[in-house]
């Protein structure tokens, strides 16, 4: 009896320290869990249970900046030209709005109304509403009236539990809105791309906006470079139960975001200004229905600015009504040049050694063909004259003679070396390659007509790139806007001066400068002169196509102007279009004075010493 209690009390201890060891067990390996899950998996978990901005912020990246240089030397800085700003949108949950009347008269009061483009949609909603009876017909109870009109309407959708109201409302705002606690009105934080000076050139930073669900960069800058921009999203592993509930046990991960990188343009930000500036009053001036100028930098291909009209505010692209604005003009929009083209078809006679500055020819006033003639500008005849002579006067015979005397396969390898037909290969989208099928096709008035810039078309970057490689040593640089990709203090990226290729000797390149100053000191070109300084180039007066093989009428033209300064080691090389102006109907007119206002700016932004 007393041996069968002793073994049974010895097995009872025995069972009572297994059962000790396995709680011990359990216990220690759910602490190890909770440290595992607290200390190592926290932030992953603080994660999930966090609200959505938050989980917005730790997902996210931050798109990246855009910056222009400032200041030269131990000044220089970087200037944000885009950014990125957390701002608010102003939502309504209207099941839980009592008084629709009231809660839209206490919104207005805290937060006003809408910029103008949204003002004027909602005053034409009120003034067309039956139900409305405005005490003022003054503008702005009129747009007071519409918009607390519409979001009474809003209110009353009962079955709604959240409506977006207004984006973008400043902290100033949403204090207002606070300090008022209206009941059924909310408010959440979202980061916004942020463009410091609309005016300045919308078309190069293009836009981050919707295709579809997703938010993307388009156009320009914002379209280019959209996955250096855009970062890498965060990603949340988690493992979950066949219901789809998420395992709190399980293996969850977290992924770090990473922040988009930064643009550094070589956009000069004073000489942006003063082009578009000058382009814009041109065009006010006189009255034309649009405009490009591009400022390069013809040893290295930089551009220092570009701008085209009409154009668009990024911050407001949904407003835009023909998104055919969205295109760069400067890139995208191919034209017939006219005779800027001239020195293009002058420079590859010279270096084919087929004329040189005094070679002379007789001009008679035309050309004849088997069933066209062509003209000089204004049926004028000048005789005798030099090839310095063509380009001062703007002689189309003179150009043709100058391509017979090379041959016209010759001008055609010369035209396709010099860039046209074919892309660029700039930091921008969307660019197009112009158009010069004519050159392939048989009869020579094909090639005729190319010699002055018709039947053949271009974009003003195309124009600018090879002109700028005729008065930079005959070296065709490749043009770009983006100088630096970096990420916080890391260079992830340059963009170098690149050589595409050799399109005339140094010889030519030195010939046809001074043959391009004697046009502007004297010949058609003399509105571009700037003093102290030896300019050269070249006005354009170019007929419209109509699309059916012909041209417009003589009121319709395209004016531009092809220019570079100072004479030694130039540093600008600049393009000027204005289309299809109603006053002053010469390129000389309406271009060469927004290349001296542009060229003379940045001579003396850059301290470029006098060279006469």
């Amino acid at each position: 009896m007393f041996s069968r209690q002793s073994n049974s009390k010895a097995g009872d201890d025995w069972r009572i320290r297994l059962l000790s060891v396995i709680f011990l067990l359990v216990a220690l390996i759910l602490i190890g869990r909770l440290f595992f899950l607290q200390a190592v998996k926290g932030e992953a978990y603080a994660i999930m249970a966090s609200d959505q901005y938050e989980l917005y912020q730790k997902l996210f990246p931050e798109r990246g900046s855009i910056y222009v240089v400032e200041g030269e030397g131990p000044s220089r800085s970087l200037y944000p030209l885009v950014s990125n700003r957390i701002m608010h949108t102003v939502y309504a949950v209207p099941k839980e709005i009592d008084d629709s009347t009231t809660t839209a008269a206490q919104l207005f009061e805290a937060i006003g109304l809408l910029d103008e483009a949204d003002e004027r949609s909602y005053a034409e909603n009120a003034a067309s509403s039956d139900s409305m009876q405005f005490g003022s017909s003054s503008p702005e109870m009129i747009k007071r009236q519409g918009l607390i009109a519409n979001w009474i309407a809003i209110f009353n959708q009962k079955e709604k539990s959240y409506y977006p109201l207004r984006e973008r409302l400043t902290d100033e705002q949403v204090a207002k809105l606070d300090a008022a606690g209206i009941k059924g009105i909310g408010w959440s934080e979202k980061s916004y791309r942020y463009y410091a000076e609309p005016g300045l050139g919308g078309q190069i930073f293009g836009f981050w906006g919707y295709r579809g669900d997703e938010r993307t960069g388009q156009y320009g800058l914002e379209g280019y470079y959209d996955d250096e921009l855009a970062g890498q999203m965060g990603e949340i592993r988690s493992e979950r139960d066949a219901r789809g509930n998420l395992i709190a046990l399980g293996n969850n991960e977290l992924t770090d975001k990473v922040d988009g990188a930064d643009l550094i343009l070589t956009i000069n930000r004073a000489i942006q200004y003063k082009a578009c500036e000058s382009l814009k009053k041109s065009l006010i001036d006189h009255r034309a229905v649009a405009g490009s100028v591009i400022v390069m930098e013809p040893s290295t291909g930089a551009i220092l600015a570009m701008c085209s009209f009409p154009d668009y505010d990024p911050d407001k692209y949904y407003q835009v009504e023909d998104p055919a604005v969205f295109n760069n003009k400067a890139i995208f929009d191919a034209y017939e040049p006219g005779s800027i083209f001239k020195p293009f078809t002058m420079a590859a006679a010279i270096d084919a050694g087929a004329v040189t500055p005094a070679t002379t020819y007789i001009d008679t006033g035309s050309i004849d063909y088997t069933d066209y003639q062509i003209r000089n500008f204004n049926g004028k005849i000048y005789g005798l004259s030099t090839m310095t002579n063509v380009l001062e006067s703007s002689i189309n015979t003179g150009v043709i003679f100058a391509m017979r005397q090379m041959t016209s396969p010759v001008f055609t390898e010369y035209v396709k070396k010099f860039g046209f037909g074919e892309v660029t290969g700039i930091d921008l989208t969307k660019e197009m390659p112009g158009n010069i099928a004519n050159l392939s096709k048989k009869g020579e008035i094909n090639k005729a007509t190319a010699t002055f810039g018709q039947g053949l078309t271009a974009t003003p970057l195309q124009l600018i790139t090879a002109f700028s490689s005729l008065v930079n040593g005959g070296k065709l640089m490749k043009p770009y806007v983006v100088a630096q990709i970096i990420r916080g203090s890391e260079v992830v990226k340059s963009n170098s001066p690149t050589l595409i290729r050799q399109t005339v000797s140094l010889k030519t390149s030195m010939t046809i400068k001074g043959m391009l100053v004697s046009v502007v000191e004297n010949g058609h070109a003399q509105k571009a002169q700037i003093p102290f300084y030896r300019v050269g180039g070249k006005t354009g007066t170019a007929q419209v196509p109509d699309g059916r093989g012909g041209y417009k009428s003589d009121d319709k033209i395209i004016g531009s102007f092809l220019g570079f300064a100072p004479f030694n080691n130039p540093r600008v090389a600049i393009l000027v279009r204005v289309d299809e102006p109603i006053e002053g109907k010469l390129g000389e007119i309406v271009a060469a004075p927004v290349f001296t206002e542009v060229a003379k700016f940045a001579l003396q932004h850059y301290n470029v010493p006098h060279d006469k």
